[in-house]
């Protein structure tokens, strides 16, 4: 099986070594060859863009390599960091996934990590207010939950594991209050495997 992960640093795994990234972990864990096609600092529109180039046409349009392919769509905090809404994410994953679902390939959407506005970069606070950010993209990720509920569509939900039951954000989980440690990564990975092995059998 073939998996693409479409999506922006938190797919790319912006600050960390290859060898503890999640989707390095799930490939040597699983056997699936999973394709990196995160780019650090992408918008859902710069993955909408690269949607058909990098995903859709390296798939093609054989029977057999559709049905061993699958793709993982995550991104939008870079659309609330740098626009102060959520509204371009919403209709570009919207978009992403309707075209997918009209090619007959069903994404996974992945959930994004909650933004730790305490420890993010103080110099990138000089064009982000990331305490506004965390409440839009809880909102966000909330909204996409709901849209894959009524379009069906399976959801990996990566936020979950790096909040706590209290409702904290689960600081050590972090390096730099936004993107994830190895031990964020190890987590990242046993939740897709979670929902990826079934599909094995």
């Amino acid at each position: 099986m073939k998996l693409f992960c479409l999506g922006d640093s938190l797919t790319f795994g912006f600050g960390m070594s290859r060898n503890v990234r999640w989707t390095t972990l799930v490939e040597q864990e699983t056997g699936w060859q999973v394709v990196n096609r995160g780019i650090n600092g992408d918008t859902t529109g710069g993955m909408l863009v690269r949607l058909g180039p990098e995903v859709l046409n390296e798939i093609g349009h054989d029977r057999t390599q559709r049905l061993e392919s699958r793709i993982l769509l995550m991104g939008g905090s870079n659309d609330v960091f740098f626009s102060g809404t959520d509204a371009q994410a919403r209709a570009n994953m919207a978009a992403m996934c309707q075209r997918l679902m009209g090619e007959g390939l069903e994404p996974f959407v992945g959930i994004s990590l909650p933004v730790d506005w305490t420890q993010a970069p103080r110099p990138w606070a000089q064009v982000v207010d990331f305490e506004q950010s965390a409440r839009l993209m809880a909102d966000y990720c909330a909204w996409l939950k709901q849209f894959c509920q009524v379009f069906g569509l399976p959801v990996v939900d990566f936020a979950r594991d790096f909040i706590a039951p209290d409702g904290e954000i689960r600081h050590e989980l972090f390096w730099d209050g936004l993107h994830p440690n190895a031990q964020g990564h190890r987590l990242m990975a046993d939740r897709l495997k979670q929902a990826i092995l079934p599909l094995q059998n």
